[in-house]
């Protein structure tokens, strides 16, 4: 077990994210599970992101799928630190090292090990905190952790064992960036100084902020190489306008108005139900397979109690929230094949594992366009 595959088998068995953190405003959501999040509202604001990127192209962004996410900066201390993002948001700070040495003491105090972390990360230590001389952090996930080597005019490497292969052609602009560096990370967000958790994250939107490439390891901005033409009429958004207007009171009937004492874990659910669909490859009767995950759903018995009186009176709003779902789902799918496409004539193009070309996904207006049935099901499925 290498030790992308050696990290991941850890962070799957001890790694209990919670679940109200998952739903902060750092999480870039999908599009269509915004209706899960805040009614007809979030499924209009899902729509307009996508429609917003089919207006402006030029800020939709690759989102690289790279392993592990790491958090690189300084504080108001002015003292440089690198961890990830359980650690950062430790209320009691401990978990913002100062030296890769605290890093790996860290884990130990733990008893964890984290296969060769501890090694990778004192290598790109010295590179990251050559490239920042301010205050502030950048969030980003590590690329690759050693020199990589010129095979035919491709560079080749994969973060994420269940994720994407990528090359890069040596001689294009991002591959002289690569080249040669012990190790590279792709940025994506930026947390100011003061901060102490990841929620007041915001979007690079395809830069690199004040990060300078001077080090060697490579900061990779998330910008696509080319921009891409992308033809969605104004008459296909329109059409799910209307789904949402149509159903939007039921829905928000049923998901804005939940019993007391479900409502952190309500939208949750849905999005562990959907991922679940996506996993099996089917997304046919999203709304009786809903009422079955329901079922063996673990939780208190006063609280599948509560759900289900809930679930009796809103039944109208379980089809409508499904029915919006899948009408914007349906249009962000009009969306992605054509950003596919325009990656896979750039210098940079991802695999899944059966070989099918394809990137994780973009982001573009605070969402991520993802193919869900590509690197979601496959990445997803190889976490099971």
């Amino acid at each position: 077990m290498n030790f992308a595959e050696s990290l991941r088998a850890l962070a799957d068995k001890i790694l209990h994210i919670n679940e109200a953190e998952e739903l902060t405003k750092a999480h870039v959501e999908h599009p269509e599970d915004l209706v899960f999040q805040s009614g007809s509202k979030g499924a209009t604001q899902g729509l307009q992101s996508i429609a917003e990127s089919v207006k402006n192209p030029g800020a939709i962004t690759i989102k690289w799928d790279g392993y592990p996410a790491l958090i690189f900066g300084r504080g108001v201390d002015g003292q440089f630190i690198v961890c990830d993002k359980h650690m950062f948001n430790k209320k009691d700070g401990s978990g913002h090292v100062t030296s890769p040495q605290a890093f790996a003491e860290y884990d130990r105090a733990r008893g964890i090990v984290r296969g060769d972390l501890e090694h990778i990360i004192a290598r790109i230590w010295p590179g990251l905190e050559k490239s920042y001389s301010g205050k502030g952090f950048y969030w980003g996930d590590l690329l690759f952790h050693q020199p990589l080597k010129d095979e035919g005019g491709l560079y080749k490497f994969k973060a994420n064992p269940n994720g994407i292969a990528y090359t890069i052609e040596a001689d294009s602009e991002i591959g002289h960036l690569i080249g040669g560096k012990v190790g590279g990370i792709a940025v994506h967000q930026y947390i100011p100084a003061e901060a102490n958790n990841v929620q007041y994250a915001q979007l690079l939107n395809g830069g690199i902020g004040n990060l300078k490439n001077n080090s060697n390891v490579a900061i990779v901005p998330a910008k696509m190489p080319m921009v891409p033409k992308l033809k969605v009429t104004q008459k296909d958004i329109n059409a799910v306008q209307q789904v949402i207007n149509k159903n939007g009171a039921a829905a928000d009937a049923w998901i804005l108005n939940p019993p007391a004492g479900v409502k952190t874990t309500f939208p949750l659910m849905c999005t562990v139900y959907i991922n679940k669909k996506i996993v099996s490859g089917n997304l046919d009767n999203l709304v009786s397979d809903f009422y079955e995950f329901f079922k063996t759903r673990p939780m208190s018995e006063p609280i599948r109690a509560k759900l289900t009186e809930h679930f009796k009176q809103n039944e109208a709003g379980i089809n409508a929230a499904f029915t919006i779902w899948i009408a914007v789902y349906n249009l962000k799918m009009k969306v992605v094949p054509q950003l596919d496409q325009a990656a896979a004539a750039s210098p940079v193009k991802g695999y899944l594992q059966d070989g099918t070309q394809s990137q994780e996904g973009f982001v573009s207006h605070g969402v991520k366009l993802v193919n869900r049935m590509g690197f979601s099901r496959q990445n997803l499925a190889g976490r099971a």
